[in-house]
């Protein structure tokens, strides 16, 4: 079924862009919402002459996209919850926690339009995205702290410190796996000298 968008509608179009749907969507989303009206020949006619508004409104609503994505990228945000033992969350972080801490700071956005790079179940610093427009979306980061200000303190200071164990660990690693190299090329060295000599 062929209906005409009064709304920009996120994966299907903007205002004013004739798109083909499945009949019930049409009807039980689209039209009942006022978000699109049937592409009939008089709605086509109104579409020709109301051409201009949409495109005011589009270009509109793209400056706006652009201006609130210019205030949000690079921002880090908070959100603060409980934790159990080594900074394991009850639950997990989700978009509506994060439309939450948005809001906190001013930007009203539909959750819908959040997305994480990951599931949130500890404390640290994350990735999220949100799609301001068809054309434009922005990476922000999310702060997971704990919502006691000396346990936050004492599970920041933990995980610093595991992180600080597992790099010293892969240096080790690397160091024991070029050392095993340099052994390797020494015994194949010995080996050729031995055959050159016999």
């Amino acid at each position: 079924m062929k209906v005409i968008l009064l709304e920009d509608i996120n994966n299907l179009g903007q205002a004013g862009e004739i798109v083909e749907v499945k009949r019930g969507y049409a009807n039980n989303y689209l039209l009942r919402q006022n978000f699109a009206v049937r592409a009939t020949k008089e709605n086509l006619n109104t579409l020709k002459t109301q051409k201009k508004a949409f495109e005011a409104k589009r270009a509109r609503n793209l400056a706006e996209a652009q201006e609130k994505a210019e205030k949000i990228s690079g921002q880090a945000f908070t959100i603060k919850v409980k934790t159990g033992e080594a900074g394991r969350l009850f639950g997990s972080v989700t978009t509506m926690d994060l439309a939450g801490a948005l809001a906190d700071n001013g930007y009203l956005v539909d959750r819908k339009d959040l997305s994480l790079s990951e599931n949130i179940k500890e404390i640290g610093t994350y990735t999220a995205n949100i799609k301001l427009h068809p054309e434009i979306s922005v990476n922000f980061t999310i702060n997971v702290e704990d919502e006691d200000p000396a346990k936050q303190k004492v599970l920041a200071e933990a995980k610093l410190a595991a992180e600080a164990k597992e790099a010293a660990e892969k240096a080790v690693a690397e160091e024991a796996a070029e050392a095993k190299e340099v052994a390797d090329q020494i015994e194949a060295a010995l080996a050729d000298s031995e055959e050159d000599s016999e």
